[in-house]
């Protein structure tokens, strides 16, 4: 499923392509998308979308015209945005079939399209039906940010704060960074890649971590999806961005993915194990 690196990516090619510009038509074609809601599509007619905001991986658009409401969208496993142009030119993001580019829109797993003034069209495409689309007011829009915890990437993070609550977990290190609660959008791949920049095995208990290397993961993790970002995120089950591009950190991966080939930086048998029921890769030997 896509994670924080890959929403930040669509996220910010959204900015280009639909802030400023005004709703003129919703049409739903699968209520469970938007939690049952028969009144989303009227209330977010003639609506011009101001901006679009993300915490984890959880992608808040705000508009110009009341600023008490608030549109919270999630990917999930298979959610992707697609937006076509008043040319009909397709561009998309998310997660989908390989096929993205033969797509007719709209497709049978569209669940809802946004037509805008312009007669541009951004569609959300859920092959698997968890994404979600809602409405919200403020006071709802807080508390669904209150369930994440601060991301590693933030100018503000606080890494004693990590570093003194990660040491006091009794859990596997790597259940804690999954935990969005905790620290969010670490997902399982980036997870796997911090932990092996930070030569920290993911099934070591947090209360047995020292502070260096607590630091170590603080410092991992932010530059891990800094990186992410900067490349677009992560090609995993056709990831493409908002431009059709795929992301390009697959590339520099060191761990995920790469069980039975050396480590790049010691050169034993990477090994793959589970952890939290996911798939987790390690180096036995330079990760402790």
């Amino acid at each position: 499923m896509p994670e924080l690196p890959e929403v930040e990516t669509v996220r910010l090619q959204l900015l280009n392509k639909v802030v400023g510009k005004k709703i003129k038509k919703v049409v739903v074609y699968r209520l469970r998308t938007v939690a049952e809601d028969f009144s989303f599509a009227t209330r977010l007619k003639n609506k011009t979308i101001k901006g679009i905001n993300r915490i984890g991986k959880l992608l808040i658009f705000t508009f110009s015209e009341n600023s008490d409401l608030f549109l919270l969208a999630h990917l999930k496993m298979t959610g992707q945005f697609f937006y076509i142009d008043k040319k009909g030119q397709v561009v998309g993001g998310g997660h989908g079939n390989k096929d993205n580019e033969n797509i007719i829109f709209p497709h049978k797993h569209s669940r809802v399209a946004f037509r805008f003034a312009d007669e541009g069209i951004l569609y959300f495409n859920d092959m698997r039906l968890f994404g979600y689309l809602k409405i919200a007011n403020k006071s709802e829009m807080e508390l669904a940010k209150s369930r994440f915890g601060p991301e590693p990437i933030h100018p503000e993070f606080d890494t004693k704060w990590f570093i003194t609550t990660l040491l006091q977990k009794k859990t596997a290190v790597k259940v804690a960074l999954l935990n969005q609660q905790f620290v969010a959008g670490l997902g399982n791949i980036y997870v796997d890649e911090t932990l092996w920049l930070a030569k920290v095995l993911p099934t070591r208990k947090c209360n047995t971590l020292t502070k260096k290397e607590a630091a170590a993961i603080a410092t991992a993790s932010k530059e891990i999806m800094n990186e992410s970002i900067k490349v677009g995120g992560t090609t995993f089950q056709h990831f493409i961005d908002t431009n059709g591009n795929k992301g390009n950190f697959s590339k520099f991966l060191k761990v995920f993915g790469k069980q039975g080939t050396p480590c790049p930086r010691c050169k034993t048998i990477i090994q793959k194990t589970r952890v939290a029921g996911r798939g987790t890769h390690f180096c036995p030997k330079c990760q402790k």
